[in-house]
């Protein structure tokens, strides 16, 4: 509740993408306008022995039109996080794609 009282959003990242229908029924009874976001690219960008350079081939080499990539805010994640992101995104901006806060 806390968290809805800052952003302001309707939209919801179930974590580890795990969430039981009676979890849905109950979250959207309390938010009825919520959308339950999934994705189809997890970058790996948590794990602490993935290079950098190594989490930036597998990113962009799964994600096309339409995809949803998970990276994390974390200090884990934070190295390849830092390298892949802002690369990530000048390859996909060369490719034509464009990026807007939801």
């Amino acid at each position: 509740m806390k968290c809805d009282e800052l952003l302001h959003s309707s939209l919801f990242r179930p974590p580890y993408g795990r969430i039981k229908r009676s979890q849905i029924k109950k979250l959207r009874h309390i938010y009825p306008d919520l959308q339950i976001i999934m994705w189809n690219v997890l970058s790996g960008d948590f794990d602490q022995q993935l290079k950098p350079e190594t989490c930036l081939k597998y990113v962009v080499g799964h994600t096309g039109n339409g995809s949803i990539v998970v990276f994390h805010d974390s200090l884990k994640a934070f190295p390849r996080l830092a390298y892949v992101l802002p690369r990530a995104l000048e390859h996909w901006s060369r490719q034509g794609y464009t990026f807007e806060a939801l």
